[in-house]
């Protein structure tokens, strides 16, 4: 009789605690001010069973009572949620998230330099002049001919007009130039930054050296326009769609202005 109690005894036990593991399917959404988000990673960390959330933000896991949700994504903040009876008897929730504060750094145009300066970190003077003649170039020793279109000012200082209109049209156009570049370079950074590296070398399958070439060519899709109009989505959109045709168009690196 006293086996058959103990017995008995252990089977109930066995049984309370099965009932106690036995987990219920929850089905949740992430928003970002009521708007749906999604490739949210959701893990349930006592099982270490996860899920992703489809285009609406849906997601399904199994949880009971106690056990820790964790969502990640690149552009929101982690957070932990921890199951409650009140989840569990709705088996609906609905989990707000916030988006990630990026900090740019500064960016400093510097002046273009000449195709004959020698970094002296890398390569000594030691006296050496590097020119034209000292390279054997072709025109070297080629002598400018004598422009006698002069115009003479009262001081008695003489100057070529043409070469001085050329001088100041294609100081004003390059200097133009370079500003529009560097406007367009801050406010690709600003993309690349906002989305990470880690996007587009793990979601857009684009190696990093040539994130910087791929953004390069987004510009005649308007992406700095959509950016700026803070529409995320149309530009998360515009990425995908251009990194698809983007491996057929690699060149040189170099041709970029920042270089990361």
């Amino acid at each position: 009789m006293s086996k058959a109690i103990t017995f008995l005894a252990f089977f109930i036990s066995f049984l309370s605690l099965e009932a106690q593991e036995k987990r219920t399917n929850l089905t949740g959404k992430t928003v970002l001010d009521s708007l749906a988000i999604p490739d949210v990673h959701v893990i349930n960390q006592n099982t270490s069973i996860g899920t992703i959330t489809n285009t609406n933000g849906f997601f399904e896991i199994p949880v009971k009572v106690g056990d820790t949700l964790y969502y990640s994504h690149l552009k929101y903040i982690d957070k932990h949620i921890i199951i409650t009876n009140k989840m569990l008897s709705t088996k609906r929730i609905s989990i707000s998230l916030e988006e990630k504060t990026v900090v740019l750094k500064e960016m400093i145009l510097e002046k273009q330099r000449s195709i004959f300066y020698q970094d002296p970190e890398i390569l000594p003077n030691n006296g050496i002049v590097v020119d034209a003649k000292s390279l054997n170039l072709p025109y070297a020793n080629v002598k400018a001919k004598e422009d006698k279109s002069i115009v003479k000012f009262q001081s008695g200082a003489s100057v070529n007009l043409d070469n001085l209109i050329n001088i100041l049209n294609g100081n004003a156009k390059r200097e133009k130039q370079l500003k529009e570049m560097a406007l367009e370079d801050t406010e690709l950074k600003k993309v690349r930054d906002y989305f990470t590296d880690d996007f587009f070398i793990t979601d857009l399958k684009i190696e990093k050296i040539y994130i910087n070439q791929f953004l390069n060519d987004c510009i005649d899709k308007n992406i700095i326009r959509i950016f700026k109009r803070e529409n995320k989505l149309d530009v998360l959109k515009l990425l995908m769609r251009e990194s698809k045709l983007f491996p057929k168009r690699i060149v040189d690196e170099e041709l970029y202005l920042t270089n990361q």
